[in-house]
């Protein structure tokens, strides 16, 4: 299953500080959230997380805990790439072939959303493995 999806969205990048504006801000990724609130039977939390590489969302639905990455995806012009991740501290999520299925579901929802949003483009998905190579090779939705 693909779990990393890049794609383009006007979005303006709003770096962290002025010292570093390479990573992104949590005000930078307001929309995102929007975006992922509109994922079906997926909540939010309205607090986000600034990492050093760029913003945390954490997720949940069905009790089923997520957090969700974004940061700039510098290879496409207003490019963004997200990732999605089991909760941090959801270890036998991890395990159980449940909550690998709610993973794949939310890839498949967000795949949906991201399609049906019209100022989004170029979405490609990405195996974690295949996010380490120099010239990555993804496919159209996250299940293909």
């Amino acid at each position: 299953m693909r779990d990393n999806v890049t794609f383009v969205h006007p979005a303006p990048f709003v770096g962290v500080s002025a010292d570093d504006e390479s990573v992104l801000s949590v005000a930078g990724a307001r929309w995102f959230a929007d975006i992922l609130a509109r994922v079906r039977g997926l909540a939010v939390q309205p607090e986000l997380c600034q990492e050093d590489w760029g913003v945390v969302l954490f997720a949940s639905r069905d009790e089923t805990q997520f957090w969700i990455g974004l940061s700039p995806w510098p290879e496409l012009e207003q490019g963004w790439l997200a990732h999605l991740h089991h909760g941090s501290f959801s270890w036998l999520q991890r395990l159980r072939r449940s909550g690998q299925a709610e993973l794949e579901r939310l890839a498949i929802d967000l795949h949906a959303t991201l399609s049906a949003d019209p100022a989004v483009s170029s979405i490609t998905w990405y195996r974690e493995r295949e996010m380490r190579r120099a010239d990555p090779s993804g496919a159209p939705t996250p299940s293909e």
